[in-house]
């Protein structure tokens, strides 16, 4: 079970030098506006394409993997997709891309 970890985004951000600031301007959105998406644990699907591009990682790197501890107490808007651990970054990968198809056609 993978579930996106918007404590990674944070993480990611600081181990690369770009402040909050600067990643929630990148995103198109203010730093009270990324805190508070952070906190609730629920973006959109462009703010986190934006969220990938800025950081110049694959989205895979932003949910944690099998045996990392997962907070049970998170929003249920949170993603979570079963995987087998042989091919788990494909069967990930094109997880995400039907999300991401299906958020857009919603929209």
């Amino acid at each position: 079970m993978s579930r996106l970890d918007y404590n990674k985004i944070k993480s990611l951000a600081a181990g690369k030098r770009i402040p909050i600031k600067e990643l929630a301007r990148l995103c198109g959105l203010s730093e009270q506006g990324f805190h508070y998406m952070l906190k609730k644990q629920s973006m959109r699907v462009d703010t986190f394409e934006k969220i990938c591009e800025a950081l110049n990682v694959n989205p895979v790197e932003l949910f944690q993997r099998e045996g990392e501890e997962i907070d049970l107490s998170s929003s249920p808007s949170s993603i979570i997709i079963k995987a087998k651990e042989a091919d788990y970054n494909d069967a990930l990968i094109q997880k995400l891309d039907i999300i991401i198809d299906l958020l857009r056609y919603r929209s």
